[in-house]
């Protein structure tokens, strides 16, 4: 090879080398990208599935909580259904439903708050506290129409044997005018009024036990203020019943003194010897 060759030959070796350095350049920048995308597929690939583990946690009282909500919805509506049988009420005065609408509202907000002591609940027990709560707050809504309601019927009663043993004396007292003796009229009348007396102190005690029940009420304090008021009431039921008789007694002692006596005969005559 002579002098003038080898210029040329080292140009071309050295656009070679050149080339081949290119393109393990263009190699490496491409292995580099690569990775770089399969690190950013890797990293969005887990954070997909990072989002879709991190789901709702499933609630394990989903059942007991929807047998309490439908439990406390019915005790709802029963407890309505009271409160619209006490304002249609006959029988109960204006003021007895004013006591019995205040207890209604009371015992409405108990249910509330027991459903939502139904929603936060952390354990079965918790939701079955909260349902029997509800069952108890109705049962005391009952206990009090129906004592309520008992305590109207006997004070009504005493209201009609009053204003009758009132005619029985007006009577008796015309005949005392004309110097009639009327005591076996107003003796039983007397004892009529102390009976009454007796009714009216017992079914206000009745009433008085009915309307503190509270909204949200023990099963002991449910029995116990049913034991009592029916006591009360039957203690009044015994003192009605004896006014009645009273009254039948007055009643029978003043027709026996408006009743003219027949004049006794005359003795026949001794017949002659």
């Amino acid at each position: 090879m002579n002098r003038l060759s080898r210029p040329v030959t080292a140009g071309v070796a050295f656009l070679l080398s050149c080339t081949v350095l290119g393109a393990g350049g263009s190699a490496l920048a491409a292995g580099k990208a690569g990775s770089g995308k399969a690190a950013a597929h890797s990293k969005s690939v887990g954070k997909a599935g990072s989002g879709k583990a991190a789901h709702k946690p499933v609630d394990k009282l989903a059942g007991a909580r929807k047998g309490a909500a439908k439990s406390l919805a019915a005790d709802v509506a029963r407890l309505k259904r009271i409160a619209a049988a006490e304002a249609a009420s006959t029988v109960l005065s204006a003021a007895d439903k004013a006591a019995l609408l205040t207890a209604s509202t009371a015992a409405l907000a108990a249910l509330s708050a027991d459903a939502s002591a139904v929603a936060s609940a952390t354990s079965t027990k918790a939701i079955q506290a909260a349902t029997q709560a509800g069952a108890r707050t109705v049962q005391g809504a009952d206990l009090q129409f129906k004592l309520v309601t008992a305590v109207a019927r006997a004070e009504n009663a005493a209201t009609t044997l009053s204003a009758d043993a009132g005619a029985v004396h007006e009577q008796a007292g015309t005949l005392q005018e004309a110097g009639t003796d009327v005591s076996t009229v107003t003796a039983p009348l007397a004892d009529l009024a102390t009976a009454l007396e007796l009714a009216l102190t017992s079914t206000s005690s009745a009433r008085a036990r009915a309307l503190a029940i509270p909204a949200a009420p023990s099963a002991v304090l449910l029995r116990a203020s049913n034991a009592v008021a029916r006591a009360s009431l039957a203690e009044a039921a015994l003192a009605l019943a004896t006014a009645a008789q009273d009254l039948a007694d007055a009643k029978a002692a003043l027709a026996a003194l408006e009743t003219p006596s027949e004049p006794e005969p005359e003795p026949e005559p001794e017949p002659a010897p």
